[in-house]
């Protein structure tokens, strides 16, 4: 049998450049949605589809990935077993981040933050303030429980506690009844009629 030296390994495969480049971009888009994305997701409360993205462009980096280390390793270029190993990490970190991805918020006990009542109630006219501002970035049904409390402080001695507690109730009826002399009268009006529409 003569000896015919084997050209394996001379020459790459044409779409490998390019395979490498799109590698590239679909890393960095699985990147952004995992490192932007998911902690969006957990603050916000997306839904399951919306918290797959990351996970499915990781899903189409590993396939392109095995598809490039493998087509490099036909043409003689880089090792079977390196290959192996790397798809392999890729596999289990894809894994990981799925994981990550599908831990739905709801299903951990949430963290309660401070009590609204007691610093509407606080003898500090800055502790009333922030309580009336915090009311307005927790749940609505919980800042609503509260809603008489802030009527309340329309009559606050500190200008900064009626204006807290102003914005507060403008945000929660979605109009404004103004503030100063009567402001407390109208907004009770306007709540009183709110509990009593159907």
């Amino acid at each position: 049998m003569p000896n015919v030296p084997s050209t394996r390994g001379d020459r790459v495969p044409v779409s490998i450049p390019y395979l490498r480049w799109s590698l590239f971009a679909i890393l960095l888009l699985a990147a952004g949605a995992s490192l932007i994305g998911l902690p969006r997701a957990e603050a916000s409360g997306w839904s399951t589809g919306a918290r797959l993205i990351p996970v499915l462009l990781l899903i189409l980096f590993v396939g392109g990935y095995a598809t490039y280390r493998f087509t490099l390793v036909r043409a003689g270029h880089y090792p079977a077993g390196k290959a192996l190993v790397r798809v392999g990490a890729l596999v289990l970190l894809t894994g990981a981040i799925a994981g990550i991805a599908l831990d739905r918020p709801a299903t951990r006990p949430a963290a309660r933050g401070p009590e609204l009542g007691a610093g509407l109630g606080a003898a500090d006219p800055m502790a009333r303030a922030l309580a009336a501002e915090l009311a307005r970035h927790r749940p609505r049904a919980e800042a609503l429980g509260q809603v008489t409390r802030l009527i309340a402080l329309l009559e606050d001695p500190s200008p900064l506690v009626r204006s807290q507690a102003h914005a507060t109730l403008v945000a929660l009826a979605g109009r404004d009844l103004g503030e100063g002399s009567g402001a407390a009268e109208r907004w009770r009006a306007q709540w009183a009629g709110a509990r009593a529409a159907p």
